[in-house]
């Protein structure tokens, strides 16, 4: 197998992988709070309720992910809200009983727009307890846990949209959010820029393969002349 066919069987291989990729569809994420998960951070008995600020709330979002731990038992009823500012009512939902510990997906209305601010709370309407992972100790932040202000504790929160999507799918949302990063005057077409720059550096690195290649292939055993 000579290096010109190495070379294009390795890019074969990488372009189904991209493609496998592209096209595979799971839950997608409209935001999170990017709160470490390192561990659980609150505990709420039976009829009490959770509640943090300061958290952004992404538009397109249908449901919130989080960790929650239930002793081993069925997970009880629980529910979320999530208010503005102001207090008024942004959206909310619920699980009833039946739930597994672990990362759990809790459905909410869906969120046409984004709010900044965002109060968060969850409630344990079950009889047993529930524990809430996130990050401790993390300065700067408070939460409200049974009415009681706790410290240095922040809940990890994300959010996801409706649905399964692809890559494939979410790429013209994701080329609109890569161009808010960027100033006005090359938003538009950062991203065409970007995609142009990698596939200039995988020719180069082909070519640089098959110049090297080359004198391998014609540097051959040489024939010894008969002698007359």
């Amino acid at each position: 197998m000579t290096a010109r066919h190495v070379v294009a069987a390795g890019l074969t291989g990488l372009l189904v992988a991209l493609v496998v990729l592209l096209l595979q569809q799971e839950p997608r994420r409209s935001g999170s709070d990017l709160t470490l998960n390192g561990s659980f951070v609150v505990i709420l008995n039976a009829g009490q309720q959770a509640c943090q600020d300061q958290e952004l709330l992404p538009a397109d979002t249908s449901a919130l992910q989080m960790t929650i731990g239930t002793y081993g038992a069925a997970g009880q009823p629980l529910r979320v809200s999530v208010a503005g500012p102001r207090g008024e009512a942004l959206t909310s939902g619920g699980l009833a009983a039946g739930w597994r510990q672990g990362v759990v997906r809790i459905p909410v209305a869906h969120v046409s727009r984004a709010s900044g601010s965002a109060r968060v709370c969850l409630r344990n309407d079950g009889s047993s307890p529930l524990a809430l992972a996130g990050n401790y100790p993390d300065p700067g932040y408070t939460m409200q846990v049974a009415g009681s202000t706790s410290q240095e504790r922040r809940l990890r929160v994300d959010y996801l949209r409706p649905g399964r999507e692809s890559w494939l799918e979410l790429l013209p949302t994701l080329i609109y959010r890569f161009s808010l990063g960027r100033a006005g005057f090359v938003r538009h077409w950062a991203w065409i820029a970007v995609l142009a720059l990698m596939l200039a550096a995988l020719t180069l690195a082909v070519r640089t393969i098959l110049a090297a290649a080359a004198p391998a292939q014609s540097a051959g055993p040489h024939r010894r002349g008969r002698l007359s």
